[in-house]
């Protein structure tokens, strides 16, 4: 009799051990969707350009999102509680090219090529970051557009249209693009 109880102890014992000892596997990260990746894309932006002073550094820093509520919603909670340079952060949904000169970065989700040219001529001369992911946009005059290549999303920038506006890109952000269209102007950091 006190030989099977030593026995069930031993077993008992041996299992809590086991138990203990052996971890439940970590769990896969959740892959995140496109459109929170391009959210915290832009988001993350905010933190590698500089733009001209403001008049007001109390203002909003305001994101517009023209044709993508996903990328909109996703962004309003990345950017919850937090701001850029000291400012808060304000979403806005932009419907029409002429509120889009209000914002300080604006990101165009895929829409026809006619509207892409009016938001960013309309934007042309204004501290502006455009970003997009629609085929050409660089082309069209665009500064930052989200390309597919390899089943990774890459970032394709428009040099010459940052100049323009007189934005300045991080090093640590254009090292990360897959291309880069236009030159640095030598006079610039």
């Amino acid at each position: 009799m006190m030989l099977r109880s030593s026995i069930k102890w031993w077993c008992g014992a041996l299992a809590l051990a086991c138990a203990l000892l052996v971890r439940a596997p970590a769990a896969e990260p959740v892959p995140l969707a496109e459109h929170q990746i391009k959210a915290l894309y832009l988001f993350n932006f905010t933190k590698y350009v500089e733009w001209p002073a403001a008049a007001s550094n109390a203002a909003p820093f305001v994101i517009g999102v023209c044709e993508s509520l996903e990328v909109k919603n996703d962004l309003v909670e990345i950017t919850r509680d937090k701001n850029v340079q000291g400012r808060p952060i304000v979403i806005h949904a932009i419907q029409s090219a002429q509120e889009a000169a209000t914002c300080h970065l604006l990101f165009i989700g895929a829409t026809d090529k006619e509207r892409i040219a009016e938001f960013l001529r309309l934007t042309r001369s204004a501290a502006v970051l455009t970003v997009g992911d629609a085929e050409q946009f660089v082309a069209l005059g665009g500064m930052i557009n989200f390309v597919r290549r390899e089943n990774k999303l890459r970032l394709e920038i428009g040099l010459d249209a940052v100049q323009r506006a007189h934005l300045v890109m991080s090093a640590k952000l254009l090292a990360i693009a897959g291309s880069i269209k236009g030159r640095a102007d030598p006079q610039r950091k």
